[in-house]
């Protein structure tokens, strides 16, 4: 199947919302571009995955443009490699999976009077049946948590280890609008890969019950960063009636 493409649009883009997501890979060596990047542009929210410690404390660099940050505090550390940085503010906890990996839910304040439940999470590569089961479990998992929004909008964001051009993906998650887009792997072992042979997993959903309701306007993949296997994806929201 063809892996979709590298960019979406749904409309003009009125007034957005702006959300980048990015696994940074654990040894990524180069992440001054990507700060650059956001500290240049008008960025909402940041949701990564594969943070180590070091990257955390580089993101500190951006705290008086991005003051909420959730991951990097001791007690927390990274949960299962994640950091969520907003210029809104941010009520996330972290929540424990029985095969130890977690999941993070609470609420982000896109506006005064608009807030949003967002959940993200990283479920594992299933590079094994057991981790093939983990991860299946895991986005079973969060699927139930969502079930429990108490808001309007609902986000679900991060790395999935999923393929959308599979059956699961297309049967997670059905009263969400999804725009995947082709994000991973930019390259194996040092070997850059095509675009074409590219798949998407850097996932994001959107669930609305009420107007006016928040939809994906646009989606574009950011291949100008170097370091990780993944591309950061970039995802603007806008309202409509």
């Amino acid at each position: 199947m063809l892996s979709p493409p590298s960019s979406y649009s749904n409309g003009q883009c009125v007034d957005p919302l702006t959300i980048v997501q990015y696994n940074l890979y654990y040894t990524n060596p180069n992440l001054t571009p990507f700060l650059d990047y956001l500290e240049k542009n008008e960025i909402d929210l940041v949701v990564l995955q594969e943070t180590a410690p070091w990257h955390g404390d580089r993101f500190m660099e951006l705290i008086d443009k991005y003051p909420y940050q959730f991951g990097g505090t001791p007690g927390l550390g990274y949960p299962s490699g994640q950091m969520v940085i907003s210029k809104q503010p941010l009520n996330l906890k972290a929540q424990n999976t029985p095969a130890g990996h977690y999941m993070i839910s609470g609420v982000w304040q896109s506006s005064e009077h608009r807030p949003v439940s967002l959940y993200t999470a990283h479920p594992p590569s299933p590079r094994s049946e057991q981790l093939w089961h983990e991860r299946n479990a895991l986005i079973g998992s969060l699927e139930r948590l969502s079930d429990y929004s108490p808001y309007a909008d609902t986000l679900i964001i991060g790395d999935f280890n999923l393929s959308a051009n599979t059956k699961r993906f297309t049967d997670v998650y059905q009263d969400y609008h999804t725009a995947p887009l082709q994000s991973w792997p930019r390259e194996i072992k040092g070997l850059p890969i095509p675009s074409f042979s590219r798949i998407a997993i850097d996932h994001l959903w959107i669930r609305n019950t009420e107007s006016p309701s928040l939809f994906i306007c646009k989606r574009e993949v950011l291949s100008q960063f170097s370091g990780s296997d993944h591309s950061a994806v970039v995802t603007y929201l806008s309202k409509k009636d």
